[in-house]
């Protein structure tokens, strides 16, 4: 059964032509944490970054940097379509520090894949997936929402090939 399961995922699923799949997938914030720590290791800009995951599509990211002598409380507000035209993008309202976060961008001491303008946030989360099989995988979401809930992301999911 494992070397069928393992070829239908090699082959993105094309052996089942009209699949469709819809899923909602409670993301734990400790997890979201874990997420953002892999994809900061080896950044020299930043130390730590900690989110705590509110009502309302609301996140608060907590940044260390050595760039800054102080750490730095981001408020966000996601939007909650990601956009999935060319490499997949979640956005956020930037709903504090603007001008900290335009310094920061300016000084390049954001990581690849993360971009500020004016007052939102784009993380491009193509920059941040390291294996062929990663995109493969993302490239079979069609569509993808976010919500959240205290302590919780919640992404609701279409997947289809």
């Amino acid at each position: 059964m494992d070397v069928i399961f393992q070829r239908l995922i090699d082959n993105n699923f094309s052996e089942l032509p009209g699949i469709k799949v819809n899923a909602i997938v409670p993301v734990p914030e400790q997890l979201v944490n874990e997420f953002l720590a892999a994809a900061l290791m080896g950044n020299k800009n930043i130390e730590s970054c900690r989110a705590a995951i509110r009502e309302q599509n609301r996140v608060t990211l907590n940044l260390k940097s050595p760039l800054w002598p102080w750490p730095v409380n981001l408020k966000l507000k996601l939007f909650r379509d990601v956009d999935l035209s060319g490499s997949p993008k979640v956005r956020a309202f930037l709903e504090n520090n603007v001008l900290l976060g335009r310094l920061g961008a300016l000084f390049k001491a954001l990581p690849e894949g993360i971009m500020l303008y004016k007052d939102q946030v784009s993380v491009d989360i193509g920059a941040f997936l390291q294996t062929p099989e990663q995109k493969r995988y993302f490239a079979l979401i069609k569509s993808m929402e976010i919500s959240t809930e205290v302590g919780k992301l919640i992404l609701d999911v279409k997947i289809q090939n």
